[in-house]
């Protein structure tokens, strides 16, 4: 019979998703454990699990100091990383302001001296110019100003018109859950130990009861149940709604099957 043994990372830690193991030296899961700081993993410790009807042992991670070496390997890259990712942006900037700077002429022509009626009438035009520009700038900002404030108001209102949804409560979501295991069929056992563990001591009632004393009795029961589940048409599972009748239902299976 194929064993389980749940994963104990000790003072590290798992991956999410990390699955139990069917090796008691835990060699189909070590790639889920991530070591403490300054350590690195070196292998399971067994330990069984006498009284458990999920599991027939429990794997303790084990660690080790990692040594200077390694340690002062991990770190220089990551100082040395951000020093040459600086060092390359610099350089592209410098190179930049060199390409871009307008060259400065090597003998500047001499500037032609202005008469005062001349400088009198370019003063008074660049006056006018500077007044219009300040004044289109001014109109701007106040029309963007009156735009901004309607965008504002309208984000105001769409938001209060949300309909506020309130929290769904656990025991609903633990029964849609539950039944959706059911309806689809799912015949592997961890699923239905994840449902279990996610809402234990928050939801009570039927399903929770048969979750627990039926389908996670133990492995060999859970065999003998879904062999009866997955012998219920499609259609038929889905259709059933409550947990006495998917008892009688699964009778009827086990009748037809021990005439």
């Amino acid at each position: 019979m194929e064993k389980h043994y749940c994963i104990d990372p000790g003072p590290g830690e798992k991956m999410d998703g990390c699955p139990y193991s069917v090796f008691e030296d835990g060699n189909d899961v070590k790639d889920y454990i991530i070591p403490p700081k300054g350590y690195v993993f070196v292998g399971f410790k067994f330990e069984p699990l006498i009284n458990n009807q999920i599991y027939d042992g429990k794997l303790v991670a084990q660690y080790e100091k990692s040594s200077i070496k390694e340690r002062l390997t991990k770190d220089i890259w990551k100082i040395l990383v951000p020093v040459i990712i600086v060092a390359v942006i610099a350089l592209v900037v410098i190179l930049a302001i060199g390409i871009f700077k307008d060259p400065k002429p090597k003998n500047p022509e001499p500037k032609s001296p202005k008469t005062e009626t001349v400088g009198t009438t370019i003063d008074s035009t660049t006056t006018q110019i500077e007044d219009t520009v300040a004044l289109n700038d001014t109109l701007t900002h106040e029309e963007n100003g009156v735009s901004s404030d309607l965008t504002n108001n309208q984000q105001v209102v769409e938001e209060q018109e949300k309909p506020q949804t309130p929290a769904e409560d656990p025991n609903v979501e633990f029964k849609n859950a539950f039944w959706e295991l059911i309806h689809n069929g799912v015949i592997m056992m961890d699923p239905y130990h994840d449902l279990y563990v996610n809402y234990k001591g928050k939801v009570e009632g039927e399903e929770f009861d048969y979750l627990r004393l039926t389908i996670l009795k133990d492995y060999a029961s859970f065999k003998e149940w879904y062999g009866k589940l997955r012998k219920i048409p499609a259609e038929e599972r889905r259709s059933i709604q409550s947990i006495n009748a998917l008892v009688l239902k699964l009778n009827e299976i086990e009748q037809n099957n021990n005439p």
